[in-house]
């Protein structure tokens, strides 16, 4: 049982066409579901905010405002603002056009004063301003980010370039504000870039990028709550890289990344799959990755050390989870399937971190992200 009914949100693919990716989900959804998980696990959709591919979901800080990034490659991305309610209900307020196709991602400086928008298909950097209550405003930055000789890249051109050549050409696919740097992962480039962030002029400086294995693809990251180290998802090589960091040299050149373990997410390498998303428990005792085409949760338990040893490998009991969220009480795990078309909720051992399926099911077509209210 969950300590309370929580309220959550799902976002939704409702313009399949428009994407990078291919999902293969039967219905398109209908924009952001917001709903309820009951104690038990049951869920209900409350009510539903039209909109077009709501592919991320970022709340500020005040936990008042949310950022839906709408997801296109046929022109530039959106951000729209929503003021959230208690109920989980959503009211528009304004929308920020980003300067790229593909709009994935969104990181609030620590001030809250600045934001990096990330746009995957053109690896676009914008770096703007933000007002008090959470609005995206002047762009102060916006660059396209690439560490290759210009001579030795392209720019994909359709979808279905992307889909057979993902590393031509740079891919950003999100930004971490983390001690004195701001780290963008490019799946593209197989690197991490590393930036410096000026708060008095709201820009990032290129201090040099992290070379990944070959191949492997690098796209999210997630940071230890206590520890030096961050934790990075290979999206192609379906591995986890634990990644220390080095501040002892004050060499502003110097890659503060480095590699120190390499994990895999599945147990069959050779079987077509892709890692999503990647998160710590909020204890930060385990780390959890969806595997999509594996269809399944890789759990890791933490060690000591901060190194991983994976635990378990979890069915979700649907095909290509996309996206999961933990409750905050860490009891509660529900699984976006996107090409099934729907939510799935599993319980989780706090002691052990193993999920259990309850068979409980919502339908959410093409569902792409979920958000609890105020996390």
């Amino acid at each position: 049982m969950l300590d309370v009914e929580y309220k959550f949100l799902v976002g939704s693919y409702s313009d399949m066409d428009a994407l990078a990716h291919q999902p293969y989900a039967p219905i398109p959804g209908q924009g952001i579901y917001s709903m309820s998980l009951a104690e038990n696990g049951e869920m209900a959709v409350n009510t539903i905010t039209q909109s077009n591919n709501p592919a991320v979901l970022i709340p500020h800080s005040d936990g008042q405002h949310l950022y839906a990034i709408l997801e296109t490659i046929r022109e530039q991305g959106t951000v729209v603002r929503y003021r959230v309610d208690a109920s989980g209900g959503l009211e528009p307020l304004d929308e920020f056009q980003a300067n790229g196709k593909s709009t994935c991602y969104l990181a609030l400086s620590p001030k809250k004063d600045a934001a990096i928008v990330i746009n995957y298909w053109d690896a676009i950097i914008d770096v703007c301003a933000v007002d008090s209550e959470g609005k995206l405003g002047a762009v102060h930055q916006s660059f396209k980010q690439f560490y290759r000789p210009e001579s030795d890249w392209r720019q994909v051109t359709t979808r279905e370039d992307h889909w057979g050549n993902r590393q031509v050409g740079p891919h950003a696919h999100c930004a971490h504000f983390w001690h004195d740097w701001v780290f963008i992962p490019d799946l593209g480039e197989n690197a991490i870039f590393q930036y410096r962030y000026d708060a008095s002029t709201k820009k990032l400086e290129l201090e040099t990028h992290i070379e990944f294995e070959s191949g492997s693809g690098p796209r999210h990251m997630v940071m230890h709550p206590k520890l030096d180290l961050c934790y990075v998802s290979n999206e192609l090589f379906n591995t986890v890289c634990v990644a220390e960091l080095d501040k002892s040299n004050p060499d502003s050149k110097k890659a503060r990344l480095i590699p120190r373990q390499y994990e895999s997410t599945v147990d069959d390498r050779e079987n077509v799959s892709y890692v999503s998303e990647i998160k710590l428990s909020p204890d930060a005792k385990f780390l959890y990755v969806s595997n999509r085409g594996d269809n399944s949760i890789a759990c890791f338990r933490v060690l000591l050390d901060g190194g991983l040893e994976r635990v378990a490998l979890t069915p979700t009991e649907g095909k290509f989870p996309r996206h999961f969220a933990l409750t905050p009480c860490g009891k509660g795990f529900i699984v976006a399937n996107q090409d099934s078309g729907n939510i799935r909720y599993f319980t989780r051992d706090l002691d052990t971190g193993l999920l259990a399926d309850t068979g409980i099911t919502y339908d959410v077509p093409a569902p792409c992200y979920i958000r609890f209210v105020g996390n």
